[in-house]
């Protein structure tokens, strides 16, 4: 009777010990996982101000919007709160010159690079949002540290819409008198492009 106690206690110190083993290396699994995407930061040597930075495949973003303050930029109805929540809006001329140096403002194809590795589908935004200030219910979960903020945006009369309802990022990519944007919305999910005038004032994130 004694041997097969001992044989019982065998068997389940052998179980416990695999499973606490298998515990470990999914552990470690999770770590590595979110240690790819932590964020680090960086310093715009004109101002002074902070952005957090993100890599997301093989480039790095800006997690934040530019907030550099120069000319034909502004903060969303003249109030420098929003500059501070959002970020400036830029129109393209200026966008196009108002990264730092080693960063630039991104292309259609960084652009969709990031909606690649969002998926490629019409639920990326979800992954892009933030978990917080999107109206109608639809932030997203940000699980890959862009934080996309509805930043709305200035239209070329000068007055101002969409806060809290759309995210708009200009293009480096251009044509003529117009542009592309790429935004996302609290109508759905999805992470798209549109050609407006280049003086319109939307987001810059900056990419290298």
């Amino acid at each position: 009777m004694k041997s097969v106690q001992v044989l019982l206690c065998l068997v389940l110190l052998l179980f416990c010990t695999s499973e606490a083993a298998k515990t470990s290396k999914s552990g470690k699994a999770k770590t590595a996982k979110v240690a790819k995407l932590k964020k680090s930061e960086v310093t715009d040597s004109r101002d002074k101000q902070k952005y957090r930075t993100v890599k997301i495949a093989d480039r790095e973003w800006f997690a934040d919007n530019l907030n550099l303050n120069v000319p034909n930029s502004y903060c969303y109805a003249e109030d420098e709160n929003n500059c501070m929540a959002y970020g400036r809006l830029y129109t393209w001329e200026a966008a196009i010159q108002a990264c730092p140096a080693g960063y630039r403002l991104p292309t259609d194809e960084d652009f969709e690079s990031l909606w690649t590795a969002a998926g490629a589908d019409f639920n990326v935004a979800y992954l892009l949002k933030t978990d917080y200030g999107w109206s109608g219910e639809t932030n997203g979960n940000d699980t890959l540290k862009f934080s996309a903020m509805p930043a709305g945006n200035r239209f070329d009369d000068g007055n101002y819409g969409n806060l809290s309802k759309i995210a708009f990022f200009w293009s480096a990519s251009a044509e003529g008198e117009e542009a592309n944007v790429w935004y996302m919305s609290s109508k759905s999910m999805g992470f798209s492009y549109m050609t407006k005038p280049k003086t319109f004032g939307f987001s810059v994130r900056c990419v290298k």
